[in-house]
């Protein structure tokens, strides 16, 4: 097991670009770091450094270990923040993580009900990316997150809480005036604006275009649902939505219908097994749920 020191030489080296840049700032001599690197690759059983004309260059297992190293720092820091504030206050705090789509309306809204019932509790909303949900949880950066997908790893509880739906959005114009259904938009042939093919509103919008046999040939792109909401409140297009991120749209600009289908988007509400049972986790579940099942 590497010690604290161990780790604080290796961050040093890896900051500095050389073993002298590293003993100038620990304030140790240069053949202590040399000894410290070397003791490192073998107890770690792997090369972190390539000696290259009396230079060293951080290999790929360096950069990976890094990553490690800055996580778990990371962590450590929040351990210690959140020690801190349950220290000087006597509150407790609840961190939680959501997408785009759920963190604008249904995560705050929720949070809130959670705070009023408990005064002693502070929260905190991270919005996430897809990429960034998996680490939250397994790194114990947040208590729980909220996203629209599935999430299937050993040490991730993740279940479904409820469903929304899918809904039209339309641009306030005279021309989408007498628009009721999917299929009106057909002989308007207006742009669109797509997702990601891969993604759960991509996968959606694609869904309910086939049933209608609406193929539009192009559109503009977008990542998240809330850039499409803007776009269209600027005119450019109309697109399919969340319930969710609808809650945030600008009524005055926009028309927001309903589609006659029986697809839904599904909430999914994920807890790190490593977090243990947790009394706000628990909480925000029950409350989400019941705030799930008066907007169906």
């Amino acid at each position: 097991m590497l010690t604290f020191r161990q780790i604080e030489v290796f961050t040093a080296v890896m900051r500095a670009g050389s073993l002298v840049g590293a003993a100038r700032d620990l304030r140790i001599s240069q053949p202590t770091v040399t000894r410290m690197i070397l003791r490192i690759e073998d107890q770690l059983g792997i090369t972190l450094f390539d000696r290259v004309k009396g230079r060293i260059l951080p290999t790929p297992e360096a950069g990976r270990f890094l990553g490690e190293v800055d996580r778990a720092f990371e962590q450590m820091r929040g351990a210690i923040d959140r020690a801190a504030l349950t220290s000087r206050s006597g509150r407790s705090l609840f961190r939680l993580g959501a997408s785009p789509s759920l963190g604008r309306g249904l995560a705050p809204n929720c949070l809130a009900r959670l705070a009023e019932r408990d005064p002693r509790l502070s929260v905190r909303l991270d919005v996430l990316s897809v990429s960034q949900v998996m680490g939250y949880l397994v790194d114990q950066q947040g208590d729980a997150a909220l996203t629209l997908y599935p999430i299937l790893h050993h040490d991730v509880r993740s279940v479904e809480v409820g469903t929304g739906r899918p809904l039209l959005v339309l641009p306030q114009r005279p021309d989408y005036a007498q628009v009721r259904t999917l299929s009106d938009l057909a002989p308007l042939e207006p742009n669109w604006l797509l997702f990601e093919p891969r993604s759960m509103h991509g996968e959606m919008l694609a869904g309910l275009l086939s049933d209608a046999g609406l193929h539009p040939a192009w559109g503009h792109l977008v990542r998240f649902a809330e850039s499409a909401i803007a776009l269209a409140e600027a005119g450019m297009g109309v697109t399919i939505v969340d319930e969710f991120s609808a809650r945030a749209a600008d009524r005055t600009r926009l028309r927001l219908l309903e589609i006659e289908t029986p697809r839904r988007f599904t909430v999914h509400f994920h807890r790190g097994l490593g977090q243990g049972v947790g009394g706000g986790a628990e909480a925000f579940e029950a409350l989400l749920r019941s705030e799930l099942q008066g907007s169906i």
